[in-house]
C-alpha cells in the first residue's frame, strides 16, 4: 500500500493510518502511539497502546517486492 505524505503543521509531516487498520485496532483520536525510527534504514515502527496487534512495515527488500 502506498500512502502520501501530507503537511500536518508548519514544521511537521504525517502519514494517514488507513481506516481499516484503525477500526481493527480500535484506535481513537487522542490515543498515543510509541514511535521508533531508524534513519539509517529508513524505518519507522509504531506501537499502539492497548492493541493486541502491531503495525509491521516491510523491510526495504520486501517493499520492493510489493511495489
Amino acid at each position: 500500500m502506498k500512502q502520501k505524505i501530507i503537511k500536518a503543521g508548519p514544521h511537521s509531516l504525517s502519514v494517514v493510518i488507513p481506516a481499516e487498520f484503525v477500526h481493527a485496532l480500535g484506535i481513537k483520536k487522542g490515543d498515543t502511539v510509541e514511535v521508533e525510527t531508524d534513519s539509517d534504514k529508513g524505518v519507522v515502527k509504531m506501537k499502539f497502546k492497548g492493541s493486541l496487534l502491531q503495525l509491521t512495515l516491510p523491510d526495504s527488500k520486501e517493499a520492493k517486492k510489493i511495489i
